[in-house]
């Protein structure tokens, strides 16, 4: 029988020395609104095809804490922020972020069946997030000052779809595999940025790329 676990628990074994929560400050209310959240999830997987079939008895570990992980490298918090989550998908990482406490967040998300899901889980949730359907590239709104995404695209398309919500202020905190690497070489042909880059605390290969001051190249 497979073992259940619960957020706060799972927070208190997946912890290093790049990460760690205080479990008192994942409160019981966010706690309830995340098993309620992975039960909506795994409800309708077969239907949406909503994460890897191999990753749903793991959805604690591989996309909640996953998605959990990045507010830590989330600075600009205040009410007046604009942070928007490109290619939300299943809503990784964006609902679970809206569930612990981040504010003026915007989901946005091209697939209208994986839209109205998404609308669904603000609605049972009462989350206060914004929903846009439609390609990230027709969103037109003032520029972010957090950009988010996890398992969307390559770092080069990801950079030219947002570039026109990108200022100087801009931040963007992207989730990135294996390969992140060669993505970041690719990337630099074309644009120029100030990167930081976080180990991931669910994949050994996996990291957390902070991206500063996104430019295109001018040559």
């Amino acid at each position: 029988m497979q073992r259940k676990i619960s957020a706060k628990k799972l927070y208190k074994e997946k912890k290093n020395n790049l990460f760690s929560i205080n479990a008192d400050n994942f409160n019981d209310k966010q706690n309830s609104l995340l098993s309620e959240y992975a039960k909506l999830v795994i409800s309708k997987q077969k239907s949406l095809n909503l994460i890897g079939k191999s990753t749903i008895s793991d959805i604690w570990s591989r996309h909640i804490l996953d998605s959990a992980q990045v507010l830590k490298y989330i600075k600009n918090k205040k009410e007046t922020s604009k942070i928007i989550d490109v290619g939300s998908g299943a809503g990784f990482p964006g609902i679970v972020l809206a569930i612990m406490g981040l504010k003026n967040l915007t989901l946005c998300e091209k697939s209208k069946k994986k839209a109205i899901f998404l609308s669904t889980v603000i609605e049972k949730l009462k989350l206060k997030t914004n929903l846009f359907n439609g390609k990230i590239e027709t969103y037109k709104d003032k520029k972010a000052d957090v950009i988010l995404s996890r398992a969307y695209a390559p770092l080069i398309k990801i950079f030219g779809s947002v570039y026109h919500l990108v200022s100087d202020e801009s931040t963007l905190i992207l989730h990135k595999g294996k390969k992140y690497k060669l993505e970041l070489d690719e990337a630099c042909k074309k644009f120029n940025f100030v990167l930081n880059c976080y180990k991931s605390i669910t994949n050994e290969e996996g990291r957390i790329l902070e991206i500063r001051k996104l430019k295109k190249n001018d040559f």
